[in-house]
């Protein structure tokens, strides 16, 4: 589902105070900005065979098509293959 959707529906379910302290430590650790965003994230990513990307998932692989572009062309400047595999 695109981001800019409406989203009409509420689902509501009740934690402890314990439980909601390590929902929202997951959440912070994972880079959402609410345990709203995550609680959505994580349930949409059950019903997918795709896994759950955070925000720290998209970054880290922004950076590494960065990095794959940079030894693309830092090989072609020297004329070797780097290999980044280690």
């Amino acid at each position: 589902m695109p981001e800019g959707c409406i989203k009409s529906r509420i689902v509501s379910f009740r934690l402890s105070d314990e439980e909601h302290g390590t929902v929202e430590e997951a959440s912070r650790r994972h880079g959402f900005a609410s345990v709203s965003h995550f609680a959505r994230s994580a349930t949409l990513e059950r019903k997918s065979s795709e896994p759950m990307r955070t925000p720290l998932d998209v970054e880290i692989n922004r950076m590494w098509r960065r990095i794959e572009v940079l030894t693309t062309a830092l090989e072609a400047l020297t004329g070797v293959a780097l290999d980044l595999s280690t």
